[in-house]
This record gives structure tokens, sequence and C-alpha cells, in this order.
């Protein structure tokens, strides 16, 4: 290894060690020897993104696609800063077309893909997202870790080929039939197909996984929880908050089989039961509302944090008083609690 390659190699390990600086320093460094350096430019453009500085990093890596033009990675470095910091599915596509045509290797090539392919159905092109992914080789001819053989899966579901997406899900549960993330997207194709008999089937199997799987390190208990819940109600103007006093609020595992088998989603993280207020089919006096049952396994299982816990459960409690107050999906999503 080079003099170079030691400093270049010392700057990404400080970078990972979260020495963004130390990292930038022996970086710019390397680049006043050889400011061409591509390896040193990708480098010095992962320093400023970590440092929040994407400007400056976008600069690096369109100086590293040009000294390398044959290099993927300095324009899958760019197609990720547009997509997921600066939420420009638009601007990042071009970049991604450009990693995928110059990409060599396999690992490259099917990161490429896939978040070209993502980024086509984020903006609407279902078509162009259907070839890109036509691109991918068959799935008996690559062996894909787990995680990546469900996330094409997904990208499948999600570019309306469910066909795809299924027989990919299958060769999952033939590895591990006690996959649930596989059995639920099962049930998600189930549902673009048509075959509510075949949704429920996989969501029953998913239910049934999920509640022999224990609650490893939860960031909050029941009772935590409850507190929670009880917090949010409090944000609910006070005629609100008066109206659905009376309504329990229950934190449970899971939902319940019988809901499951009848087509609920058991991944759902909350549930109003009951009568909406004002609902005309009330008779006599205050609606027979029955509860709000918030899904602990499903919220514990999404959440990052403790604190991103609570937030969850704020967003889930006040989603399904929303519910309460008859509000329908696309007025929550209106409000920001989708």
């Amino acid at each position: 290894m080079s003099g170079g390659e030691a400093r270049l190699d010392r700057g990404w390990r400080k970078l990972e060690a979260g020495d963004h600086a130390g990292a930038q320093r022996l970086v710019e460094a390397e680049l006043r020897a050889d400011p061409e350096n591509p390896d040193g430019l990708v480098l010095l453009g992962a320093c400023r993104r970590a440092q929040g500085d994407l400007e400056g990093a976008l600069a690096a890596f369109a100086h590293a696609a040009q000294a390398a033009p044959e290099w993927s990675e300095p324009a899958f470095c760019m197609a990720e800063i547009y997509a997921q910091e600066m939420d420009s599915p638009a601007q990042a596509l071009p970049h991604a077309a450009a990693a995928l045509e110059r990409a060599e290797e396999e690992d490259e090539f099917l990161e490429a893909i896939v978040l070209k392919a993502d980024l086509e159905i984020q903006l609407g092109r279902i078509k162009a997202a259907q070839a890109t992914l036509a691109e991918l080789p068959a799935a008996e001819e690559v062996s894909l870790p787990a995680e990546r053989a469900l996330d094409l899966a997904y990208l499948f579901l999600e570019a309306d080929l469910a066909q795809e997406a299924e027989s990919r899900l299958r060769l999952l549960l033939e590895r591990d039939a006690e996959d649930a993330e596989a059995w639920y997207a099962l049930g998600l194709c189930a549902e673009q197909r048509g075959d509510e008999a075949g949704k429920r089937a996989a969501w029953l199997r998913v239910l049934e996984l999920d509640r022999q799987a224990p609650l490893e390190s939860p960031h909050l208990s029941e009772g935590e929880m409850a507190e929670v819940a009880e917090q949010a109600l409090r944000e609910l103007p006070e005629r609100a908050r008066r109206l659905i006093t009376n309504v329990p609020i229950l934190v449970v595992d899971s939902p319940a089989a019988d809901e499951v088998e009848h087509g609920l989603d058991p991944r759902l993280l909350g549930l109003f039961e009951g009568t909406a207020y004002g609902d005309d089919s009330s008779v006599g006096g205050a609606p027979q509302v029955t509860r709000i049952l918030l899904f602990r396994k499903n919220l514990e299982r999404m959440a990052l944090d403790a604190d991103d816990l609570r937030e969850q459960i704020r967003i889930t409690l006040l989603h399904e008083t929303g519910h309460f107050f008859g509000m329908s999906e696309a007025d929550l999503t209106d409000v920001g609690l989708d």
C-alpha cells in the first residue's frame, strides 16, 4: 500500500469512527499532493456530507466523476444526497442512471438498480421502474442476503409487479419458513392481486410469528406507553378532551386473531373500535364507543429508540382519536397524522 493509499485508509477509519474533521485533514493533505485523485475526492465528499455541507459534498463527488468517468461511486453518492438529504428524486434520477450505466461489480449494479427503480417509483414512472427492474437477473440466478432480497421484492410490488415479488418472497420462505417479514410482504402481494383469502392466510402466519417473538429490551414499559398516550390526549382542545374522556385507551401486545382473520393488518400500530362521534348510526345521546387500542409489539418493532417510540405513540393515538371524530384517512394525512 502506497503512502497516499495508507493516508486515505486512515481517513476512512476516522470518518467511520465519527472524527469527521480528522478525516478531512488527512484527505486534504492527500489532495494537495494529487488534486485529481478520485478516491481522495470521494472521501472528501463523504467527509463534507457527514458534516452537513451538502453543496461541498456534491462538488467533490462531481470532481471525482470527472477524474474517473467510468467509476460508478461518485454518481451513486450524488444520487443518494439528492434523494435522501435534499428530497429531490428528480435531481437524483440522472445520477442514479449514470451510476447504473457505469457499475461493473455485482454489488454496485444491484445497489444502482434498487436506487434508480425506487426513484422512478417515487416520481410515478412505474413503466420506467418496471424496465429498470427487468435488468435484474432472475431470483434463482443470484443468491442475495435475506434483507436485500426482501427490499427487491418490495420494489417489484411497488412497481405493480406482484407476481415477480411473490416468486422472490416464496424463494425467501423456502430458505426460512419463519421469516415474518417475507410473510407480511406476501400478504401485500395477495392484496394487490385481489386474493383476499391468500392475504388473510399470510397475515395470520405473520401474527403467529410475531406473537412467538419476544420483545427484547423494550424501549418503554406498558405503563410508560400509557402515560405517553395520556400526554398526547392533553394536546387536544378542551372540548375534544371532554368528548373523548370516557373512551378507554388500551395497550395490548398485538391485534386479535379473529380481526386479522377478517382482513386486519397484523402490523397496525393502533386501532379505533366503535362508533365515531356524531355518527348517524348512534341511537340516543352519546355514541357507544368501544376503545382505542395501541399495539405494543408493533410500535416497539418500528421505533428506533425510546424518543422515537414516544413520538410514534403520540402520532398513533392522535390518528385513532381523529377516527373517533369522524376523520377519514385522507383527512388525517392532510393534517400530518398518517
